[in-house]
């Protein structure tokens, strides 16, 4: 029932005029004005409803293409590796290949282990004031600072924090008796990237086990200078040479002497710290306080160091060495073990010694399962785009967009996207005589597996893809983009960027949508205004009704009363 306020006696006086008949009156109203634009409101809807859904199907089979199109698939690559020595990545685009690969050494970190400590607070630098030392890898070398009474910790903490190319860290032995040693690892791996450190200032750390032996004398008083003039002798520590001078005629006594007083300085004055004794017959020299390129320069005299000193630091755990490999027979040497400058865009790691073979080639899997998943979505779209077009005679059941000749449309331009599509290319034959003759052969997307039925459905035969791939990819790469481009192309044109048809059409069903809903309001506006003025009317009615109704009831009972009289 219409709500008309305070109307609420409406009908008392005819018994007619009420609220029921206004009701009846409005709905037969609303079933002439109103229903029919409400049906239209509801099949605009539908039809939105469904034109968004397509969009949806639409858009995921254009992403479908996009790989297609832009030859991305073909630039894919898997790489198989026959062999544990090496692990191999490739970039896409690489050129499929074969190659093998024989390590034969590892590239290796230099690596050395200090003496023992008795824990990670055993003072290094017992000095009252702060001390430098200098530390590094190949061409790098830092300068840092070790504050006064710093411990093995600290040394450890300030080599990290110098960033010189050097990790350091302090290992427990276990051991009963100083079990804690500092072992410094080069960060990177290579010959040229050996640890060069000069620790003079501060205690000695144990890291140069090596004794340097001189060639035999009969006795201290031996001569170790007879040329006739003063010699130099030098040691060389990691770019800086210490120096003194050998006067002729000086002994054994007098070399060790010279070199116990300090007498080997640099340019700044600074003297080497290191030890000479007389032992067996030997000049040796001990407590060297450096690691790295360290030589030994005695020409001219007696000593002969370099010919009778056994170079290998015990202290030394391993020693920077290059990786040294062939590839395919031809002899490589290089500083890492990560091989990137090989072959452009493969990355080869080396992983032990031995030999592995390697195979780059295109993934034609991932290009099929791409077409494979587009021929789903592609037939999935096709089948949503029929039921929306459909009309069955028998059943009289209509798609929401039957008669519609922009979705018509779509089906045949996306057909003719895939097979109107051709390439050319000559091939050679021969006669019967022998003679070479070239002719063109012209292929279609049919020679690559795709086929469509009459319903419009694609499928696609991925050993007929693969057999002409494996006999001509460019053919195959060509067609393949060519098609997909087209087909990219018409899905942005025709469904679904902000211009295309499909969407115009959305835009458009929105006004329809809008308009329909706007005519609805204002009817259902009009209505309730006529209806609260026949109300109003109905109600001015039926107060007459009820006052004539009074008047001839009170009529009547004078009547009756003068009847009554008169008896």
């Amino acid at each position: 029932m219409a709500d008309f306020g305070a109307l609420s006696s409406l009908g008392i006086g005819s018994g007619v005029l009420n609220y029921d008949v206004i009701d009846k009156l409005k709905e037969a109203d609303k079933k002439l004005m109103i229903k029919p634009i409400e049906n239209k409101l509801d099949l605009v809807k539908k039809r939105e409803t469904a034109l968004s859904q397509f969009i949806t199907i639409a858009s995921t089979v254009k992403t479908d293409t996009m790989d297609l199109a832009d030859g991305t698939l073909f630039a894919k690559v898997n790489t198989k590796v026959n062999g544990s020595s090496i692990s191999v990545s490739a970039n896409d685009g690489v050129k499929p290949q074969e190659f093998n690969i024989n390590v034969k050494d590892l590239a290796t970190n230099d690596v050395y282990e200090s003496g023992g400590f008795s824990s990670e607070d055993a003072v290094v630098n017992s000095s009252s004031k702060d001390k430098t030392i200098t530390i590094g890898v190949g061409d790098i070398e830092t300068t840092i600072t070790l504050k006064a009474n710093a411990t093995l910790a600290d040394l450890r903490d300030a080599i990290n924090n110098a960033n010189a190319g050097v990790t350091a860290s302090i290992i427990d032995t276990g051991s009963d008796e100083n079990p804690y040693r500092l072992v410094l690892k080069a960060n990177d791996t290579g010959e040229d990237n050996i640890i060069k450190f000069d620790y003079q200032n501060i205690e000695d750390l144990g890291l140069n086990a090596t004794t340097y032996t001189s060639a035999s004398f009969a006795s201290d008083t031996d001569v170790v200078n007879n040329s006739g003039s003063t010699q130099t002798f030098s040691i060389a520590v990691n770019g800086v040479t210490y120096s003194m001078n050998v006067a002729d005629g000086a002994t054994v006594s007098d070399f060790i002497n010279a070199i116990n007083n300090g007498d080997l300085k640099d340019n700044n004055g600074n003297s080497l710290r290191i030890s000479a004794t007389f032992e067996d017959g030997k000049i040796k020299l001990t407590n060297l306080q450096a690691i790295g390129d360290i030589s030994i320069n005695d020409t001219n005299l007696l000593t002969n160091f370099n010919g009778n000193t056994d170079f290998t630091n015990s202290q030394r755990l391993q020693e920077a060495s290059d990786a040294h490999f062939t590839y395919n027979g031809v002899e490589i040497q290089r500083s890492s073990n990560t091989i990137e400058d090989l072959i452009p865009g493969v990355t080869i790691t080396l992983n032990s010694t031995g030999k592995s073979n390697v195979s780059i080639n295109n993934d034609i899997d991932s290009i099929i399962e791409n077409i494979k998943k587009f021929v789903s979505d592609y037939n999935q779209m096709m089948s949503n785009l029929q039921s929306l077009i459909a009309y069955d005679k028998d059943t009289g059941n209509v798609g929401l967009f039957q008669g519609n000749t922009d979705f018509r449309m779509l089906e045949r331009i996306f057909s003719n996207d895939l097979f109107s599509t051709f390439y050319t290319s000559k091939q050679e034959k021969r006669d019967h005589n022998g003679q070479t003759y070239t002719i063109n052969v012209t292929y279609s997307l049919a020679d690559l597996g795709f086929s469509i039925n009459r319903n419009g459905m694609l499928s696609f035969d991925e050993d007929k893809f693969k057999e002409m791939y494996n006999k001509n990819s460019d053919i195959v790469e060509n067609l393949i983009t060519t098609a997909f481009t087209k087909v990219k192309n018409d899905f942005s044109r025709y469904a679904t960027e902000d211009n295309s048809v499909l969407n115009l059409l959305s835009q458009q069903l929105k006004d329809e949508k809008k308009s329909y809903e706007e005519r609805i309001e204002s009817l259902n506006k009009y209505l309730d205004e006529k209806y609260n003025t026949m109300a109003l009317q109905f109600s001015k009615y039926d107060e007459m009704i009820n006052s004539f109704n009074t008047q001839s009831q009170s009529l009547m009972m004078l009547i009756q009363q003068m009847i009554h009289s008169k008896s």
